[in-house]
């Protein structure tokens, strides 16, 4: 369920892609946190008054704004990340799956978005299909 999580030109099965699902929702989830404590950290940093007031209040406003902004990038890197590995600009239920993760990645955030992405996993590699259909001439 969690081999090759890494290797995005793997084909996976439907287990594998719900491991895949798993572990970057959580990757992601981490990172979205991660940056929006950073950036609330540096803005307590450069404004140390306004925090000792209404800090709390703060970090959650920079979390709401930065959190879906960092999950969208996250999800556009992942996904342009799978689609390049396997091959498959030329496939077009692929890339449709992956223009509609980065419409629905700020409304909808990483727990629907990652749905489509996993999904993206499970085709075959796109350089596979072409050689299958034009065998190499000896």
């Amino acid at each position: 369920m969690f081999k090759n999580l890494f290797d995005f030109s793997v084909k996976r099965s439907g287990l594998n892609a719900l491991g895949f699902y798993i572990v970057y929702v959580l990757i992601g989830g981490l990172l979205c946190g991660l940056v929006s404590a950073l950036l609330a950290t540096f803005y307590c940093l450069m404004k140390p008054q306004a925090c000792i007031a209404d800090g709390s209040s703060i970090g959650t406003n920079i979390g709401r704004l930065w959190g879906p902004i960092i999950g969208f990038l996250f999800t556009v890197f992942i996904g342009a990340s799978i689609v390049t590995c396997k091959k498959l600009w030329k496939s077009v239920p692929a890339v449709l799956l992956y223009i509609a993760s980065i419409f629905i990645a700020l409304p909808c955030g990483l727990i629907f978005t990652l749905i489509l992405v996993s999904i993206i996993t499970t085709f075959d590699n796109g350089s596979s299909a072409a050689a299958e259909q034009n065998p190499p001439q000896e």
